[in-house]
């Protein structure tokens, strides 16, 4: 066909293996941390405005989770003085920060 104009397809569907790896990975996270800090689940969800059963779904890598519970979480950990650092090789390290340095 002269001029085709054929443009190629791309998917807007997520690569669904790194969105299950990112579940995985936060659950791994918030799992570690909440254990480090001795909290249950409930605990972590009172302070972070959820529910326990939606700790629990989320620890369980069964849900996306919404960017702002993400943050929320992300937040009560680091004023608890608990942070993650990405290891490049793969996996995370917990950084936990003496309580003379953790944030007011």
């Amino acid at each position: 066909m002269i001029g085709d104009n054929r443009q190629a397809k791309f998917s807007v569907v997520p690569n669904t293996r790194s969105v299950n790896q990112e579940r995985r990975d936060f659950a791994a996270k918030v799992r570690a941390a909440r254990a480090l800090l001795g909290w249950s689940q409930a605990e972590l969800g009172q302070r972070v405005g959820v529910t326990q059963r939606s700790i629990n779904r989320l620890e369980q890598a069964n849900v996306d989770i919404r960017r702002s519970t993400a943050v929320a979480i992300e937040q009560v950990l680091r004023d608890e003085g608990v942070s993650f650092e990405i290891i490049q090789s793969g996996g995370f390290r917990i950084v936990v920060l003496p309580r003379s340095h953790k944030r007011s």
